[in-house]
């Protein structure tokens, strides 16, 4: 429900702005899923308001969308399985890897980009995904990257086991139950991460810029979970 007070505050103008809050939150919302030169397009479409790319950008950092603190609640007993992976990007010129884990549910828990592929960032990256669940962790699956078994371990207890799997899969003991595994789910979640970084054409400008960027993508992980959930 909008409030009468809240609508009024969207055809306001933010202190030291000329655009009205409403064709700010709209173009920040619009910049999670379009690149800064749609967006720009379709704000003068509905409105003709003349704005420029680096103007979204602007707003994207000042105005941001937050993920909702949200977590994710397992049924009593289920095993709940972790699909952890790594790839590389850009950030001015110079490799970086965008750490990013998702749960046998496909709910993306956790996204990050780092200069670094060690034990630090991905202890980071899992601390991250444990404080959005409710739940025992009983494996991460992974590509096999050494910097991930002491992590599995510290973060979700000894009993968690660090499993390597690539496409092909394999037979694998968890909980007493007898699963078969395959890194897939990471893989797949890697193929939409590509589309979606194609948009800042395969570089970033800093770390943090690339980290604002692997939020939005998160979030709009998130928004679309939502639309699903009845």
């Amino acid at each position: 429900m909008i409030y009468p007070n809240s609508f009024a505050k969207l055809f306001e103008k933010p202190y030291r702005h000329r655009h009205i809050l409403l064709v700010i939150k709209l173009s920040v919302l619009l910049h999670v899923f379009l690149s800064s030169a749609d967006v720009k397009a379709v704000v003068y479409a509905l409105f003709r308001d003349r704005i420029s790319g680096k103007t979204v950008c602007e707003w994207s950092q000042k105005f941001p969308e937050n993920i909702p603190n949200k977590k994710v609640k397992y049924r009593k007993g289920e095993t709940v399985i972790l699909f952890a992976d790594e790839k590389y990007v850009w950030v001015k010129g110079v490799q970086a890897y965008w750490w990013s884990v998702k749960d046998h549910l496909g709910n993306v828990l956790a996204t990050m980009i780092t200069t670094a592929r060690d034990s630090a960032s991905a202890e980071l990256l899992f601390r991250r995904a444990k404080a959005k669940i409710i739940g025992q962790v009983r494996a991460v699956v992974h590509d096999g990257l050494k910097s991930y078994d002491k992590p599995v371990r510290k973060v979700f207890g000894r009993n968690c086991q660090s499993i390597v799997a690539g496409i092909t899969g394999k037979f694998v003991m968890i909980n007493k139950c007898l699963y078969w595994i395959t890194n897939n789910s990471a893989e797949s979640l890697n193929a939409q991460i590509d589309a979606y970084y194609t948009r800042v054409h395969y570089n970033f400008n800093n770390i943090d810029s690339a980290n604002r960027f692997a939020d939005m993508f998160l979030y709009r992980m998130h928004l679309r979970n939502a639309c699903d959930q009845v």
